[in-house]
């Protein structure tokens, strides 16, 4: 591909990242390069070429054999990574190509693609710093089941599911050193992708106090009655992992 010769960068890469191209998008490489025609077609080739040649090096390095992805895939994974241009959503996007093109064809490809694609560099750091705190909450808990007296099995991570473990906001935030706007902003963003789910909202109800009166008449039989309740709503902005933000966010995984 003469576009490919074009991007100035080492033959040795080019031409290991080409037959990479060839093998993930099959006759789609023909029409490839003449999408790419202006200046910035020729851009986004050039960041598409980083991340293949990033994707390569995964496969190379864990000995993997990449399959040849179908149009449904191909189409937004070219359209959506071609724009990025910061270098952990590179990584990002090198990891998940890596994943999808190694592991069964299951229907999740193009919501993965579309959710990545959604994605801020800090929204990024911020759903892997969610994750790590999700691991060292989840490694302390199975580490206390363990330890426990009362223990009368062998525990495991999957003992400890994504609901047991709360994250607080407040860590987030402090982190991070965002203004409450912003991080509720980008919080609002990673629940509205599906990644996040926030606690659900706690009402309580005291208990008050309840009389009735009869009344027995010839003309009204009826009973009054007088409920005297009240009732507490409380919010929280601490969330979850969701199944689907942990199998994203593994997909995703810089190793």
């Amino acid at each position: 591909m003469k576009i490919i010769e074009d991007l100035n960068l080492p033959k040795q890469i080019l031409d290991k990242t080409e037959k990479l191209m060839t093998k993930l998008f099959g006759p789609s490489i023909k029409e490839f390069g003449e999408i790419f025609a202006d200046n910035v077609r020729f851009r986004r080739l050039k960041n598409q070429v980083r991340i293949l040649n990033k994707t390569r090096e995964l496969l190379d390095k864990n000995g993997l054999e990449p399959r040849e992805l179908n149009l449904k895939t191909i189409v937004p994974l070219i359209e959506k990574s071609s724009v990025e241009e910061d270098e952990l959503l590179q990584d990002k996007w090198a990891n998940l190509i890596a994943k999808i093109s190694t592991s069964p064809e299951n229907g999740l490809e193009p919501r993965l693609i579309n959710t990545l694609s959604s994605l801020s560099s800090l929204e990024a750091k911020i759903l892997d710093f969610i994750h790590e705190d999700f691991y060292v909450q989840q490694q302390l808990r199975l580490a206390r089941l363990l330890n426990s007296k009362y223990a009368n099995r062998v525990y495991t991570e999957r003992d400890i599911t994504l609901e047991d473990i709360t994250i607080s906001y407040s860590s987030v935030k402090e982190h991070f050193e965002l203004s409450d706007e912003f991080i509720k902003i980008y919080i609002d963003n990673l629940v509205s992708l599906g990644l996040l789910r926030y606690e659900e909202p706690e009402i309580d109800i005291d208990n008050g106090s309840t009389s009735a009166d009869i009344i027995d008449d010839d003309e009204d039989k009826s009973v009054d009655l007088n409920l005297d309740l009240s009732a507490s709503y409380n919010s929280s902005d601490d969330f979850h992992i969701t199944a689907f933000g942990n199998y994203f966010i593994k997909q995703c995984k810089v190793e």
